[in-house]
């Protein structure tokens, strides 16, 4: 786990170069508006609740209250996890700062076509706002919503993001192979990652650091050439 050690620490370094703060703020801005507009969808919701069962149910008058609250809970509790799908969008314009700032030398990375690249950050948006949806009853359960909460986005983070920094040296295919051969320390990270995007304030810098350090772990574990990396059938 050094190697992973070393890339958290290098991360932060990361945070300070030139072109992450026009990143961070189109980043919260892009945030705040997708969180507001769920914020506002939850408080309407509870409006049109209440005018069709007030005349049934007495507690109905509790609800507009409720859905105020329910928004709240919401942007609170989805915060961490919208913010760094928000900023996958950016990955690749973060990492190809990173590695002009500390990683000149590195071989010149592959031409990645935009709509592709798009569509993956929109799958992967979409997996990940649809899966912690999902389960989001079991948030609920004391003991296991933490251990899930962590695991799932950890998985989820760690994965896209490790996968990406590889994807900008080597095919797919054989990212997700180095990915696989260092499962621990992406898992890992992404836990970490995830752990940190929970403490207030700090949740707002957690994703480009995540970013940043999976950069810094893919070069660390990731120097040995393609070919090299490639399952022995595929040779």
């Amino acid at each position: 786990m050094g190697e992973l050690v070393a890339a958290a620490f290098r991360a932060v370094g990361s945070l300070f170069i030139r072109g992450m703060f026009g990143v961070f703020v189109k980043s919260v801005l892009l945030t705040c508006a997708v969180l507001g507009i769920l914020a506002v969808a939850v408080f309407k919701l509870s409006f049109v609740l209440k005018d069709h069962l007030e005349q049934h149910y007495l507690w109905a008058e509790w609800l507009p209250f409720m859905g105020t609250m329910g928004a709240i809970l919401s942007v609170w509790v989805l915060f961490p996890g919208i913010m760094p799908v928000i900023v996958s969008f950016f990955d690749m314009r973060i990492t190809r700062a990173i590695e002009e700032h500390d990683y000149p030398a590195s071989a010149q990375p592959l031409t990645l076509p935009f709509w592709p690249e798009f569509w993956h950050d929109v799958r992967f948006s979409l997996k990940a706002v649809v899966l912690n949806v999902v389960v989001l009853p079991l948030y609920l359960v004391p003991g296991l919503n933490l251990i899930l909460f962590y695991w799932l986005n950890g998985y989820l983070l760690g994965r896209e993001y490790f996968v990406m920094a590889a994807r900008r040296h080597m095919p797919a295919a054989q990212a997700e192979e180095l990915r696989r051969q260092h499962g621990g320390k992406v898992l890992g990270g992404g836990v970490l990652l995830t752990l940190v995007a929970t403490i207030p304030i700090v949740n707002l810098f957690a994703p480009f650091w995540g970013v940043a350090m999976m950069v810094h772990l893919y070069h660390l574990v990731g120097q040995t050439r393609p070919s090299q990396i490639l399952p022995p059938q595929l040779h």
